[in-house]
């Protein structure tokens, strides 16, 4: 006998209390809704199609094995407007050739040449503090990247074109993930917001009409505007790459700007500037985020921002200086973002929707199903990582210990539609924390704590719900930790 559609069970709650479980205190909802419902279930929200989340193995390793033809990218439930030609919502070899122009810019010998550049932007930050000054950690850690997401698709480094990038970026995304769009974005359907947005930016595009992004009591009216001037600073950008073509630049701007259809014509103006917006938001966003929750356990646990000091230092007196190439690879470092990533994943899941009725588990899902796995509950499964599975334990990186499964590890998703921009994200988070371990020491309400704040869902990240603040109570000079110079040890303290 055939076997019949069947979708996992679901919560009571209505339709709106799933949407705000999903928008506020969303690892508190994954992990009642795991308690009630097992492993797999599925949420509904308004104007959406079913939603199946699981941490079970088998069903993760049947969503990673999905063929192009299998899912429809179009029905991603984003709600912040990339333009609708952008990679994220792209279906089989369109989505496959797109890849191919971006992800050769995050190769291993693309990043190394990026390193030192990054080192530089984190000591100008570092330098640009004051004893006592209060940094919110997403905040500093995002204006961190911003500055790297400048250097990298505009090959801007200072400057008042390259403020005026991020100003406007920064912006933008505050009002486009703000509770009130994805609040709404959740009531009507994520989807249709989103196009609707995008018709909105179109129209005032076309007809030139260039609002501030600060008039209006409506954030909706307030992004749009935003994201219709960096449009026009972004085409002005592709217009002068196309004009003096640079074969040798390789930030993402002039290499998009130089890539072809399979007709052999440049892609359009809208496409690269889709492209561009949606590299803004993956670099920001999930470093932003992933950022956030790393600062905090570095607070709770004093051990460990030791160690990645200690790691630093000893580093750079093997090497007789700083090189970032080689610190952006330090193997206790590194430790501590995996363990990071694994019980604070910026991601909750990531989600593919079925075109076809398609068999998943022990369970087959009816067609126009969304299916994720849930990155959260899976990293904290026991018969995975052991009885310890929610102390903070960089040890389990280690050499050595058991190297996780594709299944079992998923901070920046998996399969063909992985996160491009994974290992550049990874590399920065390294170079920020290693030298923030090593010349600067905070204060926070999290000194001594033993729990993580609330969550909540900003621009399809996880963040605190309140933002995470700290002190500086010590900035230690640029050469600290250098044998040799024993006397710069003493720190610039208050």
């Amino acid at each position: 006998m055939a076997q019949s559609l069947k979708l996992p069970p679901t919560p009571k709650d209505s339709k709106v209390r799933q949407a705000m479980g999903l928008g506020i205190g969303i690892w508190d909802y994954m992990e009642k809704n795991n308690r009630e419902l097992g492993d797999t279930f599925t949420l509904t929200l308004p104007r959406q199609g079913p939603m199946v989340w699981t941490s079970d193995q088998k069903m993760i390793a049947d969503i990673l094995r999905l063929k192009p033809e299998q899912i429809d990218a179009s029905l991603v439930q984003l709600p912040m407007d990339l333009g609708e030609n952008n990679t994220v919502f792209l279906n089989e070899k369109a989505h496959q050739d797109s890849r191919k122009i971006v992800i050769p810019q995050f190769n291993t010998n693309k990043l190394k040449g990026r390193a030192t550049t990054m080192h530089e932007i984190v000591t100008e930050h570092i330098n640009s503090w004051t004893i006592g000054q209060e940094l919110n950690i997403p905040r500093l850690i995002g204006d961190i990247t911003l500055d790297v997401i400048c250097y990298t698709i505009f090959d801007l480094r200072h400057g008042e074109r390259k403020d005026k990038y991020k100003e406007l970026m920064l912006h933008w995304m505050l009002e486009a993930t703000s509770d009130t769009n994805f609040t709404l974005a959740q009531m009507v359907g994520a989807k249709d917001w989103r196009r609707w947005l995008n018709k909105k930016y179109l129209k005032r595009t076309a007809e030139d009409k260039m609002g501030n992004g600060k008039k209006g009591i409506l954030p909706w009216k307030r992004a749009v505007d935003l994201k219709v001037q960096l449009a026009k600073m972004i085409r002005e950008d592709i217009r002068a790459a196309r004009a003096n073509v640079n074969e040798d630049a390789i930030d993402m701007l002039s290499i998009l700007s130089r890539a072809t259809n399979e007709d052999g014509s440049l892609l359009d103006e809208e496409r690269v500037i889709s492209e561009c917006v949606g590299l803004m938001i993956g670099g920001h966003e999930t470093s932003a985020a992933t950022g956030a929750w790393f600062g905090i356990w570095m607070q709770q646990r004093p051990d460990v921002n030791k160690k990645i000091c200690d790691e630093v230092i000893e580093s750079m007196n093997k090497e007789g200086k700083y090189d970032a190439i080689i610190n952006s690879e330090l193997p206790y470092v590194t430790a501590c973002l995996n363990e990071s990533q694994r019980l604070t994943p910026s991601a909750i899941g990531f989600i593919r929707w079925l075109r076809n009725d398609t068999q998943i588990g022990d369970w087959l899902i009816p067609a126009g199903t969304a299916v994720l796995p849930n990155i959260y509950l899976t990293h904290r499964r026991e018969d995975i990582y052991g009885p310890d599975v929610l102390d903070f334990k960089p040890e389990r990186w280690m050499d050595g210990a058991k190297k996780p499964k594709p299944t079992e590890f998923l901070p920046f998703g998996g399969g063909r539609r992985a996160c491009v921009g994974m290992n550049q994200a990874r590399q920065q988070l390294r170079i920020i924390f290693g030298e923030l371990a090593r010349r600067v020491e905070f204060t926070s309400e999290f000194d001594g704590t033993t729990t993580m704040p609330r969550s909540r869902m900003i621009g399809g990240q996880t963040e605190p719900e309140k933002g995470a603040f700290v002190k500086v109570k010590t900035i230690r000079p640029e050469n600290y930790g250098f044998t040799e110079q024993a006397a710069a040890k003493e720190a610039v303290s208050a």
